[in-house]
């Protein structure tokens, strides 16, 4: 939380307000990209990865990356075709940025994978540490240094930093997934293509549902209104990071239950106190913004650049995150259960509440609309979830 707080802060202080939102911009679609580019591998290693020995790992892996390399290229060519025939991003004229992103897709996508499978294998270090410790510590430490060095901040230069930092943390997460791995007898003929495929619309509608925000306040209302709901949106995203600590713990204990098909009441007992204290967690980080929410965005911008009208946006945001630890990880829940069809039936009417209250809101309300509608979809579709949860497994994974 510190890292990110401290680089966003830097980057408004460096950058002009809409190259703030332009970078906030690219970020925003390479998130979105590792949902799609993997083709669902990712939910796939999570659930079938701690079974796989060293063979199975490596051929596991040579699927992914062949589906990442190509569906890269078509991810590409789609956004490219966007943002140059019809003008996603308003005003937008240079696209060097742009191609450095299509870079980073790939790298990304990769890392994705292979921290999914550290998962799977529960080294829970190793997945989490690249990506919430080292990556914002380089990327802020090159904030902080490269200007005193006499480098002016841009966002090429940000984009080419993560790109090498994403290169190496690839290298890490693939020693790592091999160390200590032994063959096991793979079956002759597996389905991996199939199940991903069928994984990938979950995380594909789910981020759809997070981001629909973001590309619509880009488009609507243009790129310095989005650095200043994108910046609030990052405050918020930290209300939900008990979620974040609860799905890297207990999701290799999802995928052992579902397969040994233990009773039910084992693995509530050992829900149940970990989402109280994920709920405690990210409730303390809610008061906290509350508090002093707005002297924290009163830092970010330049001289004459106003970020504190976020603060409503971000409280509203940050009370939906709140609700989405409430609920528990029921969408893992689902999915290791392999009632894909449940979870997709959900977030789909998730997203149907997203785009259409953003379309009633946004123009009128501004960021708070955009806010507003985020968080009813996420409470939409972690209900209809939470439903199908009780009924499929009779697993109650929320606080209460």
């Amino acid at each position: 939380m510190l890292f990110s707080f401290t680089f966003n802060w830097i980057i408004t202080k460096y950058l002009k307000q809409d190259e703030v939102g332009l970078f906030q911009y690219y970020i925003s679609i390479i998130t979105f990209a590792m949902i799609i580019v993997p083709l669902g591998y990712q939910g796939l290693a999570q659930r079938e990865g701690f079974a796989l020995g060293r063979n199975g790992l490596k051929k596991m892996s040579t699927h992914a990356s062949f589906a990442v390399i190509l569906s890269s290229i078509v991810f590409g060519s789609i956004w490219y075709l966007g943002l140059t025939k019809y003008n996603l991003v308003k005003g937008l004229s240079n696209f060097s940025g742009f191609y450095i992103a299509l870079a980073i897709i790939p790298v990304y996508a990769l890392n994705t994978f292979f921290r999914s499978v550290l998962q799977s294998q529960n080294k829970i270090y190793s997945a989490i540490l690249p990506d919430v410790l080292v990556r914002p510590i380089i990327l802020l430490c090159g904030a902080l240094l490269l200007p005193t060095l006499g480098i002016e901040l841009s966002n090429n230069l940000l984009l080419w930093i993560l790109l090498l930092i994403l290169l190496g943390a690839l290298l890490f997460s693939m020693v790592r997934v091999f160390k200590d791995t032994t063959f096991k007898t793979l079956q002759i003929k597996n389905k991996w293509f199939k199940q991903a495929l069928l994984l990938l619309p979950i995380g594909l509608l789910a981020t759809v549902n997070e981001r629909i925000d973001v590309v619509m306040v880009s488009k609507v209302l243009g790129m310095q209104t989005n650095a200043i709901y994108t910046v609030s949106f990052k405050f918020a995203l930290f209300s939900g990071f008990g979620l974040v600590i609860l799905n890297q713990v207990l999701v290799p204990y999802y995928a052992e239950y579902f397969k040994s098909k233990k009773n039910p009441l084992d693995l509530r007992q050992k829900i149940k106190p970990n989402v109280r204290l994920s709920f405690l967690l990210s409730l303390s980080v809610v008061l906290f913004l509350i508090l002093v929410g707005n002297t924290l965005l009163s830092w970010f911008g330049k001289s004459g650049e106003d970020y504190t009208t976020g603060y409503n946006c971000m409280i509203i945001l940050s009370v939906g995150q709140l609700l989405n630890v409430a609920f528990g990880s029921t969408g893992y829940l689902l999915t290791m259960a392999k009632k894909e069809s449940l979870v997709l039936f959900s977030i789909g009417c998730g997203i149907a509440t997203n785009i259409i209250l953003n379309y009633l809101l946004l123009e009128d309300f501004g960021i708070e609309g955009a806010a507003l509608a985020t968080t009813t979809s996420i409470f939409v579709w972690n209900l209809m979830m939470l439903i199908f949860v009780r009924i499929k497994t009779g697993i109650n994974p929320t606080i209460f």
